[in-house]
């Protein structure tokens, strides 16, 4: 009875909210009612967080560029979501008039990452560019007889059999736009966002196949990822309405023998890896978005069995396809570890919304890790400096213009790393606005016992109530670029709460102090908790010692999958030989950034000719590091920006990158070679370099 009366007092709490009004301690005593496996961190509402210094450098460039001005540029962007048909690509036809599919895709990326970089950077221009379109659908969708955020083509998410599979791909786009609409609630409280929400998600069941189909294979990624991932959107509703039926129709979903099935897979399929993989690889988007699923429904479901799928399913990626910039190759599909392995830009973002989402799940630290090693490295490096052009896809080397050559999708210019906006595809120029407020609205969270995490390093400021006093915290720092973080306390009165402080899994040497202090640390899965009565003027000190460490590696071969068969692409390149396999490669780390041997450029599709790169390690060799130089003043990732530099010695070799050599077939010699010295730089700073060395030594 008591559970009862707790739920009712929830639900009238929430019924009382106004615009404007902070509902994160709601959305936690929620998770604690109804939640089936415990929650351990709840982000904060949309613009509580604020990016600074570096970030905000960038954020501002976001904003002057595809950000702030995407739809200015293309039609797609202009009108996507108005529930008007437009000409567009469509399932391979060119000449198509169509309002779904790609359009809502793409349209659904672009406008939620608009919309919450204005929050980040508190830049009411971009707020109000985005808001009106959303303000149209909401009405829109209360208007209309239909139960879909699609309420013009509501019968265009059916999905009724294997040919009209296109159906599964509305509903995914639809999964988009319901992360987004989550998103201007959270910023606006608008009531009628989340009336909206609730209506759609209460009587919307996943318009998924009741049986499987598809052909075991492909099911993966057709079935489940399409209709899935509305979850995200369906589970934040349920938390924010508390509305019965929208936990009925997750849990129903979480019983679905389809699903089970395919948890089933994943369990199954996580140490596949041979030579002809088959089923064991998949398209690279589905995956980052479906490795959460059954994660989302043991929250409701309360299985042990569903968390760990998804554990397992990111775990054997990674194992197989994960690259030093912290993203699994994909060239469109998974494509295996080696230096010239792509992947596409729309994978970035996906990891760390998906890493986000087991962050919150778990309470592991070693997910943040994940998320920072994708942002800091994988990042930046397919958008241009300015912002104003991007790539599909991007690779740990690139010693030309030519080398890697291109996968076959999406076409010509997909891999002319920065290929025209007026790319026919265009995913990944609509997603790579994510990348930047992904990161920075989770750099803080809420715990379940009335504090905050420091989840995510960075400078930022955030602006939230603590017990119901308000509070503001300032982080200033150069992190990754700088080991110390200085965290400043700003409120009137007191109060007493936990804070917490991650440790990262490279840093061995973490200390804390506090306002000049030293404090004792004692890490519980990878957080520090200081539990105190905290005032205005109070300070934390962090400090994360980074080490160089070298890592090392073989590529594997390349993976054979049906979609890249002989009559629909032709032979993919040379590079497909399982000749690849066991070459050997290291890769240096600083901290959380991948170091590389930068090769300058006159633009970000134009090497310097000429300049030398064929150079082995030694995984043993003593690296120096430099730390003389100093942050910009506006941070542009400039090729030699960064304040950190690493000095390694190594061995010149002649080497030279090929597609059907893209590294020496064995270890090099060091007798053979003439000793060099070189210099690396961040990752993240380059368009042209080497990330992935030949070797020396035994």
């Amino acid at each position: 009875m008591r559970r009862g009366f707790e739920i009712i007092a929830i639900v009238l709490a929430l019924l009382s909210c106004t615009r404007g009004q902070d509902i994160t301690d709601l959305k936690i005593e929620r998770y604690k009612a109804e939640a089936r496996i415990p929650v351990h961190f709840v982000p904060l509402e949309l613009g509580s967080i604020t990016a600074e210094g570096w970030i905000r450098d960038w954020g501002e460039t976001a904003a002057d560029g595809i950000t702030g001005h995407l739809d200015e540029r293309n039609h797609l962007f202009a009108y996507a979501w108005k529930g008007i048909d437009i000409p567009a690509r469509q399932n391979g036809n060119d000449n198509e008039i169509s309002s779904v599919g790609w359009v809502l895709e793409q349209g659904a990326y672009w406008l939620d990452g608009c919309l919450k970089t204005g929050a980040v950077l508190g830049d009411s221009t971009l707020i109000g560019k985005i808001t009106p379109r959303l303000d149209a659908l909401v009405e829109g969708v209360l208007k209309s007889e239909n139960n879909t955020l699609i309420y013009w083509k509501a019968d265009s998410i059916i999905v009724d059999s294997k040919e009209n599979w296109m159906g599964s791909f509305n509903n995914w786009a639809h999964g988009l736009m319901g992360r987004t609409l989550i998103g201007y609630y959270q910023l606006s409280h608008k009531p009628e966002v989340l009336q909206a929400l609730e209506k759609v998600y209460s009587q919307y069941f996943l318009k998924l196949p009741q049986n499987d189909i598809f052909e075991e294979n492909a099911g993966l990624s057709q079935g489940m990822v399409r209709g899935a991932t509305n979850l995200d959107a369906m589970s934040e509703t349920f938390v924010l309405t508390g509305n019965r039926a929208i936990l009925d129709t997750m849990l129903a979903y979480a019983s679905n023998p389809m699903e089970l099935a395919q948890e089933g897979r994943l369990l199954a399929k996580r140490e596949r890896h041979d030579n002809n993989w088959g089923d064991a690889t998949i398209h690279g988007v589905s995956y980052n978005e479906i490795s959460r699923v059954p994660a989302l429904l043991a929250l409701w479901s309360g299985r042990e069995e569903s968390l760990g799928a998804s554990e397992l399913l990111i775990d054997w990626a990674e194992k197989y396809n994960g690259l030093p910039y912290g993203v699994v190759s994909s060239e469109e599909w998974m494509s295996g570890i080696g230096s010239q392995r792509c992947t596409e830009t729309c994978d970035v973002p996906a990891t760390m919304w998906t890493k986000a989402w087991m962050l919150r799940l778990t309470g592991d630290a070693g997910w943040a890790d994940g998320i920072e090693k994708a942002f800091f490295n994988a990042g930046p490096v397919p958008v241009s400096r300015d912002f104003q052009t991007m790539c599909y896809y991007q690779s740990p080397n690139r010693v030309n213009e030519d080398t890697p050559a291109a996968p076959p999708i999406p076409g010509p210019g997909g891999r002319l790393i920065y290929s025209l906006i007026g790319n026919k595809t265009l995913c990944c120029v609509a997603s790579c606005n994510w990348i930047i407020p992904n990161y920075v609205q989770n750099m803080w969270m809420a715990t379940m016992d009335g504090g905050l995490a420091y989840t995510l390093y960075g400078p930022c400021k955030v602006r939230k109530q603590v017990k119901g006093v308000p509070m503001e915290i300032d982080c200033e720092t150069a992190y990754p670029f700088g080991s110390g973080i200085d965290v400043r306390i700003s409120m009137k009165g007191s109060v007493s709460a936990p804070m917490y402080f991650r440790m990262p899994g490279w840093c061995k040497d973490m200390s804390l102090l506090v306002n000049g202090k030293p404090v004792k640390i004692a890490a519980d899965a990878g957080f520090v908790k200081l539990s105190r009565r905290w005032k205005d003027g109070d300070i934390i000190h962090i400090e994360l010692p980074m080490e160089p460490s070298v890592g090392t590696g073989t590529d594997n071969c390349y993976p054979r999958d049906p979609y890249f068969t002989e009559a629909q692409w032709g032979r993919y390149n040379a590079a497909v030989d399982d000749t690849l396999a066991g070459r050997p490669f290291a890769y240096v780390n600083y901290g959380p950034l991948l170091y590389s041997l930068p090769l300058e450029d006159t633009d970000e599709n134009s090497v310097v000719p000429g300049q030398e790169y064929g150079f082995a390690l030694d995984p043993s060799a003593q690296i120096e590091v430099d730390t003389s130089g100093q942050m910009p003043a506006r941070w542009a990732w400039g090729l030699y920006d960064a304040p950190v530099k690493l000095r390694i010695p190594a061995i010149r070799t002649g080497w030279q990158a090929t597609q059907t050599d893209p590294l020496p077939r064995t270890r090099q010699s060091a007798a053979e070679g003439t000793p060099a010295t070189i210099t690396l730089v961040p990752y993240g700073c380059t368009k042209f370099r080497v990330s992935m060395f030949p070797v020396t030594g035994n």
